[in-house]
This record gives structure tokens, sequence and C-alpha cells, in this order.
């Protein structure tokens, strides 16, 4: 019995995180550690703030020479998040979460 309501669906939004194939291999990894995971997902949430108040992520620090990228350390000392400012197809502010560079791949991360 449907009568064509269906409460989970909602506007189509773009997501104005955009993750690169090396981000959405570590979070949809099941060898990812659990710390670095929830690291990872702060960032995001940080991002994710800033995008609604329209400003960039506190933590965020411009990479030298590249214009629009900006790197955010992850909590507790496990590493960076290399991000660059976007724009969605709609215009809208976003960012492209380019990298992630782990403490404990050092050398081999990057």
């Amino acid at each position: 019995m449907s009568d064509g309501y269906d409460p989970y669906e909602g506007p189509e939004e773009e997501d104005p995180l955009t993750l690169s194939p090396q981000v959405e291999e570590i979070l949809f990894s099941l060898d990812t550690p659990a710390d670095v995971m929830s690291a990872i997902s702060s960032v995001m949430v940080e991002m994710r703030e800033a995008l609604e108040l329209g400003v960039l992520p506190p933590s965020g620090r411009p990479l030298p020479g590249l214009p629009g990228a900006y790197v955010s350390p992850m909590p507790r000392g496990l590493g960076l998040i290399e991000y660059h400012e976007t724009t969605t197809a709609k215009g809208e502010h976003g960012f492209y979460l380019a990298r992630v560079i782990r403490t404990d791949d050092y050398p081999t991360g990057f």
C-alpha cells in the first residue's frame, strides 16, 4: 500500500564536500583504524560547520604556492587532511578533500 509518499526522500541537495578517490578509499576501508576514521570525521564536521557559516575551517592553513589549497590537522596528531576550495554545480561554496596524510604512513603516505 503506497501513496507515493516516502518519508526518507528529501530534496536533492549537492554535498559540498567532494572526496578524492584516495580519501574515499580510506573512509570506506575496513582496514582504517577507528581513531583515524574518527579524526577524519571530526575534520569533515568542522568543514561542514564552516561552510554553513560561510568561512574557512579555523584549523585550516594555506598551502604555499597553491591558491585555494589548505591543510587541516587531524585531532590527536594523527596527520593532516589536504583540501581545496571549490564550488558545486549550483554555484555554492564547497571543499574537495584531496588527500589524507597519516603520520603512521610517513614517508610512504606522501
